[in-house]
């Protein structure tokens, strides 16, 4: 342990240690293994040896524990963030330490994607339809695998299968597509070395590396006024995860910042829909070039006023989507703001732009009323601008442009 910060390994079932951190000023934890409990048992056991002094005090903060620490830094206005990874003064020691740390993840991430691959193999050849019998015990070995190889973000693809399995008619066609990208994922990481580095960036976004944050405040900063459009929370068992979408008034360039919570704590709500902040954002590596962390505000947020953003039809939405998926076909979501009008009818809801083409539109029941309920007087002046997310099911709205006005969902 070292400042508050208890790290170590504990050994699974499986034939890699899990590797454990905590910290115990902001009580925080993180484990590798796929318990769906938090804390898991394994923290749990660190914090109990860490209450009977059996922790021994270290200089030499583990490269996983350090990473967790960095993304528990405050953002803009808090303390200064500390030197990045890749510069931060090391002895000789400490950097052949962390090379070998690195060299031995990245080893047990290519094994373990050599299964993922053979085991895509068998399902492929063996057919789909077993996979309907039990969706969610199907791929849940493999998944906790993936875990077990340090590829946590292949592990979340292959938890999300059981809804595409669920997902209706037709869904033996969607869980292949998924089954396509895991395996494009899969190759994508082997051949890495002849690949451009913001590709391979993407790649290991996609497999489960993190980057520091306080690595990406480092890089280069974009300064706009931000506009905070939007958000949408999402949770699992075990983390929520909030996903804030920001536009610049200058640019028109779009941004999204996480914030992740875990064991019931609160997520972070310093981004409020409908304000605009003065800020820099550094962006972080890869070719979707949304995500972003929020570097030094140059003033209070205030409450915007009179915006009157660029729009898309469902043609150039449609044209952005594609275009997006050719740079990281892995993505789930781009932003946009559409012009038209929301229809319900006895088939589900619609936005058609004023060209007449529309696209599905979908989200809450309650959303997509309370949208309804607040565009019915306006779209008879004409069609409106609405935010949200475009992806492969759909536009999800977001916030809604109303006599210049920001209306959030």
């Amino acid at each position: 342990g070292s400042d508050g910060l208890l790290w170590g390994e504990c050994q699974g079932s499986g034939k890699t240690p899990y590797r454990v951190t905590v910290d115990t000023g902001t009580r925080r934890y993180q484990c590798s293994c796929p318990s769906r409990k938090f804390p898991c048992k394994h923290a749990l056991a660190l914090l109990f040896l860490w209450a009977e002094d059996r922790v021994d005090a270290s200089g030499e903060i583990a490269g996983y524990a350090q990473d967790f620490a960095d993304r528990g830094r405050p953002a803009a206005g808090g303390p200064a963030p500390p030197a990045p990874a890749a510069v931060r003064e090391q002895t000789p020691a400490q950097q052949a330490a962390a090379a070998a740390r690195a060299a031995q993840r990245d080893q047990r991430v290519e094994d373990g994607l050599a299964e993922l691959d053979r085991w895509l193999a068998d399902q492929v050849a063996g057919g789909l339809a077993r996979a309907a019998q039990d969706p969610y015990g199907w791929a849940e070995p493999t998944a906790a695998r993936m875990v077990d190889a340090q590829a946590p973000g292949v592990a979340a693809r292959l938890r999300r299968l059981p809804a595409v399995i669920a997902s209706g008619a037709g869904w033996p066609g969607r869980l292949l597509d998924e089954l396509a990208l895991l395996h494009l994922l899969a190759s994508g990481y082997r051949q890495r070395a002849g690949l451009p580095a913001d590709l391979v960036a993407t790649v290991r976004d996609h497999v489960g590396f993190t980057v520091p944050r306080a690595d990406v405040l480092v890089g280069p900063a974009v300064r706009d006024h931000w506009v905070v459009v939007g958000f949408r929370d999402l949770d699992t068992e075990t983390v929520s995860t909030r996903r804030v979408w920001l536009r610049g008034r200058v640019s028109g360039r779009w941004a999204q910042v996480l914030f992740f919570a875990a064991g019931g704590a609160a997520l972070d709500t310093s981004l409020v829909p409908a304000t605009v902040l003065d800020a820099d954002l550094h962006f972080y590596p890869g070719r979707a070039g949304l995500r972003a962390a929020v570097g030094t505000g140059h003033a209070e947020p205030v409450a915007l006023t009179s915006w009157r953003p660029a729009t898309d039809t469902v043609a150039t939405a449609a044209d952005a989507w594609a275009a997006a998926l050719a740079a990281d076909p892995w993505q789930h979501q781009i932003p946009v703001v559409l012009r038209g009008r929301i229809d319900h009818d006895g088939r589900g809801w619609s936005c058609t732009d004023p060209a007449g083409a529309s696209v599905r539109v979908h989200g809450t029941e309650l959303d997509l009323w309370r949208l309804y309920a607040l565009t019915a007087e306006a779209t008879a002046r004409g069609p409106l601008d609405v935010v949200g997310e475009w992806s492969a099911t759909g536009f999800r709205p977001a916030s809604v442009m109303l006599d210049g006005q920001l209306v959030v969902l």
